[in-house]
C-alpha cells in the first residue's frame, strides 16, 4: 500500500468521524430538548389535573374521597411520565444504533482497500 492511499483512507475516516459526531450530537440535542419539553408538559398536566381535582372536592368531604381524587390525578401524571420516559429511552437507543453504524463505516474505511462510501 502506498502512502497516498493511506492518507486517502485517513482523510475519509476523519470525514466520516466528523459526520458521525455531528449526527450523534444532533440526535442527542433533539433528545435533550424533547425531554425538557415533555417534562414541562407533564408538570403542566399535573398542575391542571390538580386544579381540576381541587374544584371537585370540598373540605368537608371524607378522607376516602380525597384519596380517590389524589390517586386518580397522580396515576394519570405517572402514566404520562412513563410514556415520556419510554419515548426518550427509544430516542437514546436509536442514537446508539446510529453511532454504531457510523463507527462501522469508519472501521470499514480504515481496513478495506475499497474506496469509502
Amino acid at each position: 500500500m502506498n502512502t497516498n492511499r493511506l492518507f486517502e483512507r485517513q482523510q475519509a475516516a476523519q470525514l466520516l468521524a466528523w459526520q458521525c459526531a455531528l449526527r450523534v450530537s444532533g440526535l442527542l440535542n433533539i433528545a435533550a430538548l424533547s425531554s425538557v419539553r415533555k417534562g414541562l408538559d407533564t408538570y403542566l398536566l399535573c398542575l391542571q389535573r390538580g386544579a381540576e381535582s381541587a374544584k371537585t372536592i370540598q373540605p368537608d368531604d371524607s378522607a376516602k374521597q380525597w384519596m380517590v381524587v389524589c390517586v386518580d390525578t397522580a396515576s394519570e401524571c405517572v402514566e404520562k411520565s412513563w410514556q415520556d420516559f419510554r419515548n426518550h429511552l427509544q430516542i437514546l437507543l436509536l442514537t446508539q444504533d446510529e453511532a454504531v453504524i457510523w463507527m462501522t463505516r469508519i472501521e470499514r474505511t480504515l481496513v478495506d482497500d475499497r474506496p469509502a462510501v
